[in-house]
């Protein structure tokens, strides 16, 4: 497990770096984003289900019971990712004409984002814990909250501080 482990840090943080690399450096940032987010919709998808999928280590039989949960899960992260990517191009649009009454509601979206990600989270796992016990459910939140940190440290140390 310790090597599927690795193995997962290893392939979300390539990818991720991959993904923000294809923007050329003279873009600009909006290009960066899009580029980030199309990488991220485009290749990572596939790859991260190989990835959770080695890292979950389920029999043929709790597969299935995963991926049937898992599908609700991705869908719903996914509206999720869009709000945050959606904040982050406002971010990005105002990022040198940025006030008080903008950088407001940026943050609290940001935060209304985190709180939404985790009550997804919470209600998986509940759904997980049922179809497959508590152990593949704490795996399961385990792999989720890597790879989404993971991702949301690359695309953190893209993005700049607000003046």
């Amino acid at each position: 497990m310790k090597t599927k482990f690795c193995y997962l840090t290893l392939a979300a943080a390539l990818f991720a770096g991959a993904a923000w690399a294809q923007a050329p450096a003279s873009a600009s940032q909006e290009d960066q984003i899009k580029a980030y987010v199309n990488m991220l919709r485009k290749d990572v998808r596939g790859e991260w289900q190989s990835i959770v999928d080695d890292a979950m280590g389920l029999e043929a039989g709790d597969k299935a019971k995963f991926w049937g949960v898992y599908e609700g899960y991705q869908k719903e992260m996914k509206a999720l990712w869009d709000r945050r990517l959606a904040n982050i191009k406002l971010y990005s649009q105002n990022f040198d004409k940025m006030t008080d009454p903008v950088a407001d509601p940026i943050a609290a979206e940001a935060m209304s984002n985190e709180q939404d990600n985790v009550a997804i989270r919470n209600k998986y796992y509940g759904q997980m814990k049922a179809a497959l016990g508590s152990r593949a459910a704490a795996r399961f939140w385990q792999v989720e909250t890597m790879l989404g940190q993971l991702i949301g440290l690359q695309l953190g140390s893209e993005i700049p501080l607000m003046h």
